[in-house]
């Protein structure tokens, strides 16, 4: 049967795993780069009304025309293509998208391109509008504009960096539509404990601190010994 010390020796050291000190102001990096599952096979291109990546959903807005938005699988004459699936917006597309378990995110960096060879032709370089919310319910606006880049087939993928003051996020929208989009990096903050996690804690190292056997301290001069040790040096001192 384990003990009461042991117990508590356990509990501290599982908080001490699930909430690590410093956790404040640390973030974990994560890349979302569309592979699937499921596959996208080259050459494919298709509507989609829910995808998911390594903790990040992607859906279209509410209301979007046909609910859906475009995964492409590379490979197609005309559309950009850096060998990998990718996310795609035509006329009346729209997304959003934010992490599984709602918590707050920054926006990194991301690779656009133009949907096609024909619009950038058309219209030129376009400018992807992301919309931010923050969990206070604060609205932020990002404009990123594709590099224009035509290589004589496609469209050319770039990457860009997110505006620093774009983050602490929760959702983040892109309301209109004819871009490509690859290679999504967010930072996801890692929580600090809870109030109620660290009483916990305070209370189970209180609790050790209790365990201890209770052994009185003396002091005689300079030097500090405990009860017992000076009983047992009485006891062998000649003529006691």
């Amino acid at each position: 049967m384990p003990s009461i010390r042991n117990l508590l020796l356990g509990a501290c050291a599982l908080l001490l795993l699930v909430y690590p000190t410093g956790a404040q102001g640390t973030f974990e990096p994560l890349t979302v780069t569309f592979d699937g599952p499921p596959p996208q096979p080259p050459g494919t291109q298709y509507g989609v009304s829910y995808y998911d990546e390594s903790g990040v959903w992607f859906r279209p807005l509410p209301g979007t025309h046909d609910n859906s938005f475009t995964r492409n699988g590379g490979g197609i004459l005309g559309y950009p293509d850096d060998g990998t699936p990718y996310l795609q917006a035509l006329m009346g597309d729209t997304l959003m998208f934010g992490l599984d378990d709602g918590s707050s995110f920054d926006p990194v960096s991301v690779a656009l391109a133009e949907y096609s060879d024909v619009l950038l032709q058309a219209l030129g370089p376009a400018t992807v509008h992301f919309v931010g919310y923050r969990q206070d319910g604060t609205l932020l606006t990002d404009d990123i504009t594709t590099a224009g880049i035509f290589n004589g087939v496609a469209p050319v993928f770039q990457t860009f960096s997110f505006d620093p003051r774009f983050s602490g996020l929760t959702r983040v929208e892109i309301p209109y539509p004819l871009w490509s989009l690859d290679n999504l990096t967010l930072r996801r903050g890692v929580p600090e404990p809870g109030t109620s996690t660290l009483l916990i804690l305070g209370a189970g190292l209180l609790g050790l601190r209790r365990l201890r056997p209770n052994i009185p301290l003396h002091w005689t001069g300079s030097s500090r010994v405990t009860r017992v040790s000076r009983a047992m040096s009485l006891a062998a001192a000649p003529g006691q």
